[in-house]
């Protein structure tokens, strides 16, 4: 994934009952999690986390 992209972030790491639709804001290598990946929705709520959270659209 790139900035500029849409993803879908999973349940699991929002802890809401469904996927949030965002924008990729930020992408970058975490030294003891791998990739990171940041994604800020439609509301302007920002989450982050592991890339296995997040799927491409």
């Amino acid at each position: 994934m790139s900035k500029g992209q849409y993803a879908y972030v999973s349940p699991e790491l929002t802890g809401l009952t469904e996927k949030v639709k965002g924008e990729v804001i930020n992408v970058r290598q975490n030294p003891f999690l791998g990739q990171e990946i940041a994604v800020r929705d439609a509301g302007g709520r920002i989450y982050f986390g592991e890339s296995k959270y997040f799927s491409a659209i």
